[in-house]
């Protein structure tokens, strides 16, 4: 899968490994994942050139998902969760199992994987939901926001795991330091699409993101003071690379 396409929104997205979409509240980014999983009617939406509506469903429910933004679960414990879809989806029972075998070793769940989901604190709740999905290994998956609740090192696993699968991710947030763990931003305001560009190129337009309430992440915001003060010559995107320019 290549290009995910909605006509209403005059939007053709070159699926990359991990894309931010930011706007204001109600601005149509929750609207614009549920399209892709026809919780909002989606015969505008087009995959690769061809209408959603030509596809079969069994290949829309292994290709197409989304995260919502809740904390809501269909089974009790961990372990269950993990393997909730795949039964769903009729997966090999000895593939599941090593899919859940594989999960716990590359995202570290050994003390969690049979704990009680309501015990958890809310990181590993959304940790767990999240990951629900992502073990199908889906060509898409929209995450509404959960990816908040995660800390710095489960966000670079996952991208890592999705860039290892070819998975691309399309996260709806409200983080500016988030924005730059994607390849591309898109800015949503009143149910339009405003700006769809690289992250760099977004980022060097702050009017932009003050239209939409937006701040700078915290080390692009830096880089820029000291630019204005002339003790650095350019704008930086990592914590690394700024520190290694301020101390060279």
């Amino acid at each position: 899968m290549e290009v995910i396409e909605f006509k209403d929104l005059n939007l053709k997205i070159k699926l990359t490994y991990f894309i931010n979409i930011i706007g204001r509240a109600s601005s149509g980014k929750t609207t614009l994942l549920k399209k892709i999983i026809n919780k909002v009617t989606n015969g505008d939406l087009y995959i690769d050139g061809k209408s959603i509506i030509s596809y079969d469903l069994d290949f829309k429910k292994r290709n197409l998902m989304v995260c919502l933004d809740d904390l809501k679960f269909n089974t009790s414990y961990v372990n269950e969760e993990l393997l909730y879809y795949q039964n769903i989806l009729k997966t090999d029972s000895d593939l599941a199992l090593e899919n859940l075998k594989n999960f716990n070793e590359f995202f570290g769940l050994n003390e969690i994987m049979e704990s009680k989901i309501e015990s958890l604190p809310i990181r590993d709740k959304a940790l767990i939901k999240i990951l629900s999905f992502l073990i199908l290994n889906p060509s898409v998956l929209g995450i509404d926001n959960l990816l908040s609740y995660l800390s710095i090192e489960d966000k670079l696993k996952i991208i890592k795991y999705v860039k290892q699968n070819k998975i691309s991710i399309l996260n709806v947030t409200s983080m500016a330091e988030e924005l730059l763990l994607g390849t591309d931003i898109i800015v949503l305001e009143d149910f339009k699409v405003i700006s769809y560009e690289s992250t760099k190129k977004t980022l060097n337009d702050e009017k932009m993101l003050l239209r939409i309430g937006f701040e700078l992440p915290f080390t692009v915001s830096l880089s820029n003071g000291l630019n204005y003060y002339n003790l650095l010559s350019k704008k930086y995107y990592t914590n690394k690379s700024l520190v290694e320019a301020i101390w060279k």
